[in-house]
C-alpha cells in the first residue's frame, strides 16, 4: 500500500538517523580524497599550505583498484545445453539485447569503473535500472552511494530505496519550474540570491510508489507516482564485512593519511625554521654585514653560529611507520608502484605481495557480477513490461563482432529474464599472469583450446577466431604439400620425365596469386585437368570412336597390346584379381611359399638366377 507524504518523510528521517555513522565515514573519505583536510580537522592546515604536501595514497590506491576491477565481465544469455537451431537463435538474440543495454548505458566506457570505485570507497555499489521513454529502452545507471539508505528483508531482497542529495536551486527549477515560487518564498528577499542555494532533495522508491520531495521545504512533493514495475528496480552490491555496518575499504586509512600529511608539514616547518634560525655573535662585534661573502670582525669567531635545533631522529622513523601503516590499511603493496625493496625482488616475493591485491580484485568482481546480473535481468523485465509490442532495432558489438538486430519484447523475451555474468578464470589477475596460467594449463592438457580462448582477457569472437585459425592451418598445409610436390622436379628430370607440366602449374599459381586469388582456389585451378572435347556420335554400322589412345580395332592406331583388355587387366583376370594368374590363380612364388612337396604349409622360398657363361 502506498504511503502518504508525511509517512514517507518520517521513514526517511529514521533511515538517515540510523545510518548517521556511515554518512560521517563516507563524508570524511570524500573530503580526504579531494584534499579538503580542513573540513575534517579544522585548523590542521596552515594558511601558507592549505592543501597536503604528501601524495594522496588513498585516492591513488582507490583509482588503481577500481580501474583494475572495472573491466567488463562476459554477458551470456545461454543456459544449459542448447541443441536446436531455434533455441540457439533465441539465446543469441537475448545476448545481443543484453550487450546493447550495457553498452548503451556506458558501462564499458567508464561507468563500471565508477561503480567499482564506489564499492571500494563507500562499501556499496548501486545500479539503477530506469526507463528511457524517449528511446523506449531500459537504462542501467550507476549512482553514487553517498546518501543512499536501502532496506533489505530477511533474504537480502531490496524492499525500499532512499536517496538524499543536494542540488542548486537554479538547476532544480530548470527541471521542475513549479518549484520556483516555493524556493523564492522561502528565501524571503525575492532577489536572485536564491538561485545559488543548495536544496536538499529526497527520493523514495518501493514496490508501490516513487516519490520525490524537499525535506528542507516543508516536505514539498515534487513527484508522486505508482511504481509501474511493482518492484524496486535497483541492484545494490555491498562489500562483505564482519557486522551489519556497510564499511568502505579505506575507512581506517583516513586518519593515517592525515597523520602522514601533518608530519610532512611539521618537517617542512622545522626545515624552514632551521634555514631562518637567528645568528648569535659575541659582544665585541660592532658592525654586521649581511649577504654573500659578508665579513664579521670578532676576537671570538668560534662563538658566531646559528641557533637552531636538530630534527629528532624519531621524526623520520615516524614517517616510515605512517607509510607502512597506510599500505596495510589500504591493502596496497609496493609491487604495484614499482618501488619494492631489492631484497624481495624475486618471483616468490612479488607473488606473495600480489596475493592480497588479487584477492581484493577477485572478491570485488564476484560482487559486481552478481549485482550486474540482477540489473540486466531487471532490464529484460522492464523492456517486456513497458514496451511489449514495440519493434526495436539494436546495434552493438558482441565478442568483437558488430551486429544489428530487430526484436519485439513480447515475442523475443517471452518471460525469460535469466542472464549469466561471469569474469571467468582470469578474475583478479593481470593479463600477463592470466595468459601464462592459461598456457600452462593448456600445455598439460588440463583444459581445452576452447576454454583457453573463452578465458582470454580480450574481447574476441571464439567461433570466428577458430574458423580463421583452421583456415590458416589448412593454407599452411597446402603450401607445404605444394612445396613437397615441387621438390620432385629434379627427380622427374633425372629419370627422363618431362618437368614442363610441373613448371606450368607453379607459374599458373603465381599468376593467380598476383591477381588476388586465394591460395586454395589458385592451387585448385592450376591442378584441374583441361576439359576433353566432346566426341561425335558414331554412324550406324561404324565402330564407335573411343577416347584418344583407345583401341580402334585389332592392330589399329592406339590399339592395346595383345592379351590386354580395355580394363587394363590381362585376359582371364577378373577385376580385383590384378597381379594373379588367369582365373585368379596364385603366382608361382606364392605356391612355392605356401606348400611343400607333401602338401604341407611351407614358408621357405628358393630363388634361382641364371646368366650366360663366357
Amino acid at each position: 500500500m502506498a504511503l502518504s507524504s508525511s509517512e514517507v518523510a518520517n521513514k526517511v528521517t529514521k533511515l538517515r538517523f540510523a545510518a548517521r555513522a556511515r554518512d560521517q565515514r563516507n563524508k570524511d573519505l570524500r573530503d580526504i580524497r579531494s584534499g579538503d583536510v580542513d573540513t575534517i580537522i579544522p585548523g590542521a592546515m596552515p594558511d601558507a599550505w592549505p592543501k597536503p604536501i604528501v601524495a594522496n595514497l588513498i585516492d591513488t590506491t582507490a583509482r588503481d583498484i577500481a580501474e583494475t576491477m572495472g573491466v567488463m565481465p562476459s554477458v551470456n544469455c545461454s543456459s544449459g545445453i542448447i541443441t536446436s537451431a531455434a533455441a540457439k537463435k533465441f539465446s543469441a538474440l537475448r545476448t545481443k539485447m543484453a550487450h546493447y543495454w550495457v553498452q548503451r548505458s556506458g558501462l564499458p566506457s567508464g561507468k563500471q569503473v565508477e561503480w567499482c570505485d564506489s564499492y571500494n570507497s563507500y562499501g556499496m555499489g548501486v545500479y539503477c535500472v530506469e526507463p528511457d521513454f524517449e528511446a523506449k529502452m531500459p537504462v542501467i545507471r550507476v549512482e553514487n552511494p553517498m546518501g543512499v539508505y536501502p532496506e533489505f528483508d530477511l533474504f537480502g531482497r531490496l524492499k525500499s530505496y532512499t536517496k538524499v542529495w543536494y542540488e542548486e536551486a537554479i538547476s532544480l527549477v530548470a527541471k521542475y519550474p513549479f518549484l520556483r515560487k516555493h524556493l523564492m518564498g522561502n528565501n524571503g528577499s525575492g532577489d536572485s540570491s536564491w538561485e545559488s542555494r543548495e536544496i536538499e532533495i529526497a527520493k523514495y522508491i518501493d514496490g508501490d510508489q516513487v516519490m520525490m520531495f524537499l525535506p528542507g521545504h516543508s516536505n514539498t512533493v515534487i513527484m508522486d507516482m505508482p511504481n509501474p514495475m511493482g518492484k524496486v528496480t535497483i541492484s545494490i552490491g555491498t562489500r562483505p564485512g564482519f557486522d551489519r555496518e556497510v564499511r568502505g575499504a579505506y575507512d581506517d586509512a583516513v586518519w593515517v593519511q592525515l597523520a602522514k600529511g601533518r608530519m610532512a608539514l611539521l618537517g617542512l616547518e622545522a626545515t624552514e625554521k632551521a634555514v631562518r634560525a637567528p645568528l648569535a655573535i659575541p659582544r665585541d662585534v660592532q658592525h654586521m654585514q649581511f649577504g654573500d661573502d659578508a665579513i664579521i670582525r670578532t676576537d671570538n669567531p668560534d662563538k658566531v653560529k646559528y641557533i637552531m635545533r636538530d630534527m629528532p631522529q624519531y621524526a623520520f622513523q615516524q614517517e616510515q611507520i605512517h607509510e607502512q601503516e597506510l599500505m596495510k590499511a589500504t591493502r596496497y603493496n609496493e609491487a604495484r608502484s614499482g618501488t619494492t625493496d631489492a631484497n624481495i625482488i624475486t618471483g616468490k616475493g612479488v607473488q606473495a605481495l600480489m596475493g592480497s591485491f588479487n584477492m581484493v580484485i577477485t572478491t570485488g568482481q564476484q560482487v559486481a557480477s552478481e549485482a550486474l546480473r540482477i540489473a540486466v535481468e531487471m532490464a529484460f523485465e522492464m523492456d517486456e513490461k513497458l514496451w511489449p509490442n514495440e519493434r526495436k532495432t539494436i546495434r552493438g558489438m558482441v565478442n568483437g563482432t558488430p551486429f544489428e538486430e530487430s526484436y519485439i519484447p513480447s515475442k523475443d523475451i517471452r518471460g525469460v529474464h535469466t542472464v549469466d555474468i561471469t569474469y571467468g578464470f582470469a578474475a583478479g589477475q593481470d593479463p600477463a599472469r592470466a595468459i601464462v596460467a592459461l598456457l600452462q594449463l593448456r600445455g598439460d592438457q588440463l583444459v581445452s583450446r576452447d576454454f583457453v580462448q573463452r578465458q582470454l582477457p580480450m574481447d574476441i569472437d571464439i567461433v570466428q577466431l577458430q574458423t580463421q585459425i583452421d583456415n590458416e592451418q589448412l593454407t599452411d598445409s597446402l603450401k607445404q604439400g605444394f612445396m613437397a610436390y615441387m621438390q620432385q622436379l629434379g627427380i622427374v628430370a633425372s629419370q627422363g620425365g618431362d618437368p614442363t607440366t610441373m613448371l606450368k602449374e607453379a607459374a599458373q599459381i603465381i599468376k593467380l596469386r598476383e591477381r588476388g586469388e586465394p591460395l586454395h582456389e589458385a592451387i585448385l585451378k592450376a591442378f584441374t585437368p583441361p576439359a576433353q572435347p566432346p566426341q561425335a556420335p558414331a554412324a550406324p554400322g561404324q565402330p564407335s570412336m573411343g577416347p584418344p589412345g583407345a583401341a580402334q580395332g585389332q592392330g589399329g592406331p592406339g590399339a592395346l597390346p595383345p592379351g590386354i583388355e580395355q580394363s587394363g587387366l590381362p585376359q582371364g583376370v577378373a577385376p580385383g584379381q590384378a597381379g594373379r594368374g588367369p582365373g585368379g590363380r596364385a603366382d608361382l612364388m606364392s605356391l612355392l611359399a605356401g606348400m611343400s612337396s607333401s602338401g604341407n604349409p611351407n614358408m621357405g622360398v628358393t630363388i634361382n638366377r641364371r646368366g650366360p657363361a663366357g
